[in-house]
């Protein structure tokens, strides 16, 4: 079961890591705002109502969901999201997988179940590591292991 002190240690490795980045690239101390903004992007609670996948964060406190449009990440993965459901997905150049169900699974993580008929055996499977941003560029959204970690929305 997730712990209040994973979610610490979650946070504890983003924030980490966006100081590295941000030191690495040679900023300077008044660059520390950015550092700041990116850390009210930092997934506060997630959860799946009726389907929608439902995001909060400092920036944004209230339940939140992804506008509808299409998303790709760095790999060339396809998530597709209409009504703040996520109906499609495609792996790389893979074939595209119509999803049927979304759920947070008891360890915590987004897990989407394919669409299938009587002939076909399929399996759900964990929202895959990414960052997934918007056609616009505006709005994305980050997963770590299954789990959303950030997200921006415009």
């Amino acid at each position: 079961m997730l712990r209040a002190s994973n979610w610490n240690l979650i946070k504890a490795i983003l924030l980490a890591a966006i100081v590295s980045i941000v030191a690495a690239s040679g900023a300077s101390a008044q660059d520390s705002t950015s550092v700041d903004a990116a850390m009210k992007n930092v997934v506060t609670a997630f959860s799946v109502k009726s389907g929608k996948l439902v995001l909060s964060s400092a920036a944004n406190p209230g339940k939140s969901n992804l506008p509808d449009g299409t998303y790709t990440s760095e790999d060339g993965s396809i998530m597709v999201i209409v009504e703040g459901r996520i109906t499609r997905f495609q792996r790389g150049s893979g074939e595209i997988v119509e999803i049927a169900n979304v759920r947070v699974t008891r360890l915590g993580l987004v897990a989407l179940t394919p669409s299938t008929n009587a002939l076909m055996a399929v399996s759900d499977f964990n929202l895959p590591s990414g960052t997934y941003k918007s056609e616009d560029g505006r709005s994305s959204l980050s997963v770590v292991a299954g789990r959303p970690t950030m997200f921006i929305l415009h």
